[in-house]
């Protein structure tokens, strides 16, 4: 399924240079090279939180929430000069997060092609964060381009909960997790064989 527009345009050209800034956008044919696509949620806001030769991160906020108080964030992540797979990538975000936590529950790794390339996709658990105090979900879905590897994690937190215990989710916030992450793709203005929309 095609994103509709507008849809979050995220670019790395060849020479590694990263974009100052997300685009709402469709591509108007200025901007050659891979464009990591999304569907971001209604109202949400990005903000650049880092940019360098080696990584670009920006996350979007939901109306009313920042980077002090959230509860849940978008964050789109573009490494040029990671040599990752994929799979590679989705694991160490289950590393991270074990590191990160009291206790976890990840999902296995799932692999899928997504526009010719290669997709895996994650979700993780976070019974309490050591730092925040607080309980947490990850799903994640990391693309391997050729000129970088994508990442794009949703992410909730909410109060700490038991190791067997439920985490108090919003209601309705799986179902639209599960219609933001297929808007999720990959294309490249070079190559016929991941076509842009």
């Amino acid at each position: 399924m095609r994103p509709s527009l507008p849809a979050l345009l995220l670019t790395a050209s060849l020479a590694g240079a990263v974009p100052s800034a997300p685009v709402l956008a469709a591509d108007d044919g200025q901007n050659v090279g891979e464009h990591l696509l999304l569907t971001p949620p209604a109202g949400w806001q990005p903000v650049q939180m880092q940019r360098s030769e080696k990584m670009t991160i920006t996350r979007l906020y939901p109306p009313g929430e920042n980077e002090k108080a959230w509860t849940e964030i978008v964050t789109v992540q573009i490494y040029p000069t990671n040599n990752q797979s994929a799979r590679q990538f989705a694991e160490s975000l289950i590393q991270f997060t074990r590191e990160a936590c009291d206790a976890i529950g990840p999902s296995p790794v799932t692999e899928r092609a997504v526009n010719g390339y290669p997709l895996a996709a994650v979700s993780v658990t976070c019974s309490r964060g050591k730092s925040s105090g607080m309980g947490g979900f990850v799903m994640a879905t990391v693309i391997r381009g050729k000129d970088a590897i994508y990442a794009v994690q949703r992410q909730w937190r909410g109060p700490a909960f038991g190791h067997n215990q439920s985490p108090a989710f919003p209601p309705d916030m799986l179902r639209r997790w599960s219609v933001f992450f297929p808007t999720i793709s990959l294309c490249d203005t070079r190559d016929t064989r991941h076509p842009c929309p």
